[in-house]
């Protein structure tokens, strides 16, 4: 609950705007509410885009975002334009909050809006996917794309013709793609008419889309500070960097009735969002997993603690210039101009961005964000990237679930949790136990896309790295790199 503090009424109970609800936003986490909503936030206020968000709340129990009306706070720091600025903006554009699994009917209510014009997801990289475990069109689905699939049908059924636009955030390789291939397996496992499926292919435009921006979540370390520099109480308030960027791939007209450009903001429609996608999943994102597990190994806490580190941040930059940069398409001096931007981002001073918070389904991540730079050096020239195969090492001793004799909060899929758990069980604490159990997860080709005990030394030095770990610490096993 909410309760008023010597530094104003909470957040709720001051003016806000009503809007025709035009999006629905599958999630309501602090990326979603940072970026996305902020950027509609803009639109209105520059543009009179008159948006509203109605927000699709699946994975969060909370009911903070109902009590607070949809109300609160961006804050961001960081350098924009060579000063470092601070600034914060309430945001009122979510009108309502829906929970599928609390109440079925009213989540399908939303097809049923003549206003809706677009989609919004952000669901991590284990989001998109379809489950055969989801039996009936008629029963909740367990996966994303499954819940989207009924929305959709119901609004086939309803005949309302009004397009939509569906803007995927996932960072996985054509999100937009995927996600409407999932509806199309979705639509045949529960034998729904052909017709639905030339409905969707009329109606529903799908767009492969990139984001970035670093959204650090609520400030709770000085919450009390934020509330009364606000004046207000704010539970939700989130925290970010200023820094932002939304590629969009699709056709010209999205740049007409989607105003993010006119609003100033920092989006870019495309014909190939490709070059763009690389360069950020692979430099950013992909230093942020290899640090999740490395940096909390080592005991610390955030990115910059880790990044401002002796050893750890020589680490993360050595892996980015040395076992990534080289490895893309693209000018060098171009990426390595994005990858100093990007340390540097890592450096705000402002934002508290927890290692933990990023370690979220860290194996799904690593498969899309690492794992492709570790093959494509393999695949050039027959080398091992040391630093990402460290990672690697440092991902299976993060999943052990414990630290110095401390259990870690795992967040992933019941499968890679129960997995792992067996394997480290009847894991022996030498060299050839952590080469038996480098073999098991490597070998996971649903993980991988591939088995990854084919490539050549790869669980022999992953093995080794793992069984260094597990010896002498990450601080100690890290100098030979």
């Amino acid at each position: 609950m909410l309760v008023a503090q010597p530094s104003g009424k909470p957040i709720h109970q001051l003016a806000r705007n009503q809007y025709p609800v035009k999006i629905l936003q599958f999630g309501s986490g602090n990326f979603l509410r940072g970026f996305a909503d902020w950027m509609v936030q803009q639109a209105n206020e520059k543009t009179g885009f008159n948006a509203g968000v109605s927000v699709v709340q699946s994975v969060s129990q909370s009911d903070t975002l109902k009590q607070q009306e949809g109300v609160y706070t961006v804050i961001f720091k960081g350098i924009h334009d060579g000063e470092f600025v601070s600034s914060h903006q309430k945001i009122d554009v979510i009108q309502r909050v829906v929970n599928p699994t609390l109440d079925f009917d009213a989540y399908l209510n939303e097809a049923l809006n003549p206003d809706l014009q677009f989609i919004i997801s952000n669901t991590t990289e284990a989001g998109i996917t379809f489950s055969k475990q989801d039996t009936h069109v008629a029963t909740l689905a367990s996966t994303f794309p499954g819940k989207l699939t009924q929305l959709l049908y119901k609004r086939f059924q309803e005949n309302i013709d009004s397009p939509l636009l569906v803007l995927p955030t996932e960072l996985i390789e054509q999100n937009g793609t995927l996600l409407k291939a999932c509806i199309v397996n979705y639509s045949g496992h529960w034998s729904l008419p052909s017709e639905f499926l030339i409905w969707l292919n009329t109606h529903v435009t799908f767009c492969n889309t990139l984001v970035d921006r670093i959204v650090s979540g609520f400030p709770k370390k000085n919450k009390e500070a934020v509330y009364e520099e606000l004046g207000y109480v704010d539970e939700l308030a989130v925290e970010g960097e200023w820094f932002h960027l939304w590629v969009i791939e699709g056709p010209r007209w999205i740049n007409e009735i989607l105003p993010f450009k006119k609003a100033g903001l920092n989006v870019i429609y495309t014909h190939d969002l490709e070059p763009y996608r690389i360069r950020k999943v692979r430099i950013l994102n992909g230093a942020h997993t290899c640090m999740a597990c490395v940096g909390y190994l080592a005991g610390m806490q955030t990115v910059r603690e880790s990044i401002e580190h002796p050893v750890i941040g020589r680490f993360i930059k050595r892996l980015i210039y040395d076992d990534i940069v080289p490895h893309l398409p693209g000018e060098l001096v171009e990426l390595e101009k994005y990858a100093e931007e990007v340390i540097n981002r890592f450096r705000n001073p402002a934002l508290n961005h927890q290692l933990l918070s990023i370690s979220l389904n860290s194996f799904s991540k690593f498969a899309v964000r690492v794992l492709p730079s570790l093959l494509a050096q393999a695949d050039k020239n027959g080398m091992l990237a040391p630093r990402l195969m460290y990672s690697f090492a440092a991902l299976i001793y993060f999943y052990s679930g414990l630290k110095n004799g401390k259990a870690i909060t795992l967040k992933d899929s019941d499968e890679v949790i129960v997995f792992m758990a067996h394997a480290w069980q009847e894991a022996a604490p030498s060299k050839s136990g952590m080469e038996n159990l480098c073999k098991k997860v490597l070998a996971k080709k649903e993980w991988w896309g591939k088995d990854l005990t084919e490539v050549p030394q790869l669980v022999e030095h992953t093995a080794r790295h793992l069984f260094e770990i597990s010896r002498r610490g990450v601080l100690d096993s890290l100098k030979e790199l």
